[in-house]
């Protein structure tokens, strides 16, 4: 699967021809014990990266092959660095397949000026296991508790190249999961049904239904 086939741009659910939505940070317990006194529930935290790695070792498989996207919104000063913490994470002496590249083609109504756009690192050739998946996920659930370490500030995206799905924890919220065909999403849904997202449970059971 070319990764060109699925547009890298949040929402992925609602972006993409087959998709599925997962709530990640379990509303019945809730991120804050004190929220005046920025006293974190760390159980609500600890709940949510479980059920993102779950979600994600259901989707990848230690031998699939890979690739990681990490882009940011540019001001034309604004870039992805070496040692950004994504980065980091990923054992990039095994590819020298790693693509710096700007883009307009995405969120276009929000790029109001030239020097505007976003900026993107592709990290190829990788297998799952080439990866810190684990502090990728939780630097993701953290990304809305800028306080919390570590979080980043921009979007990821996997890109299972030997299943053709991609995946993407937007923040502690949620987590969308897309494919170019619905069959490919299927496991995935039987697995973690019920953790489908309310608001978009009744469209993707109907959509689901059909096979």
């Amino acid at each position: 699967m070319s990764q060109n086939e699925i547009t890298l741009e949040k929402p992925l659910f609602y972006n993409n021809p087959f998709g599925l939505r997962f709530e990640i940070g379990p509303t019945e317990i809730g991120a804050w014990v004190n929220r005046e006194k920025r006293k974190f529930n760390e159980k609500y935290f600890d709940a949510a990266l479980e059920r993102a790695q779950r979600i994600f070792d259901t989707a990848f498989s230690p031998l699939d092959d890979i690739s990681i996207v990490y882009q940011i919104f540019s001001d034309g000063r604004r870039k992805v660095k070496k040692n950004d913490y994504i980065l980091r994470q990923i054992n990039t002496i095994i590819t020298n397949e790693i693509l710096f590249s700007k883009h307009r083609e995405i969120y276009s109504e929000n790029l109001n000026y030239k020097c505007q756009h976003w900026h993107r690192v592709t990290v190829s050739g990788l297998k799952t296991e080439n990866v810190n998946i684990n502090k990728i996920l939780l630097s993701l659930v953290n990304t809305d508790f800028g306080v919390r370490s570590p979080s980043v500030g921009g979007e990821c995206y996997f890109i299972n190249h030997t299943k053709s799905l991609v995946l993407n924890l937007y923040d502690d919220r949620g987590m969308d999961v897309v494919a170019l065909k619905l069959e490919t999403l299927l496991p995935l849904y039987k697995t973690h049904t019920e953790w489908l997202l309310s608001y978009d449970r009744e469209h993707i059971d109907e959509v689901f239904s059909q096979i």
